[in-house]
């Protein structure tokens, strides 16, 4: 897993801990909270839905955890 992807991760599951799962953010809140470029993030994004760690919305505006990925970014089993 890439730092992009790690960072990534730990956003989400931070918003999981403090919202509640999923852990649901704005696409644009994701490329402005982290300290990337916005195609590394979005790379980053593509890859862990690719990988079934995080999922979208159906207009691809909102991005979320899902269980699996929130065990990966916290090491924490269901």
């Amino acid at each position: 897993m890439t730092e992009e992807e790690q960072l990534l991760l730990a956003l989400l599951a931070k918003e999981w801990d403090l919202k509640g799962p999923p852990g649901v953010l704005d696409v644009s809140e994701v490329i402005a909270a982290l300290p990337l470029a916005p195609s590394d993030t979005l790379a980053a994004l593509k890859q862990l839905f690719e990988d079934g760690l995080a999922d979208m919305n159906s207009l691809r505006t909102s991005v979320f955890l899902t269980p699996e990925g929130y065990e990966a970014a916290t090491g924490a089993a269901d």
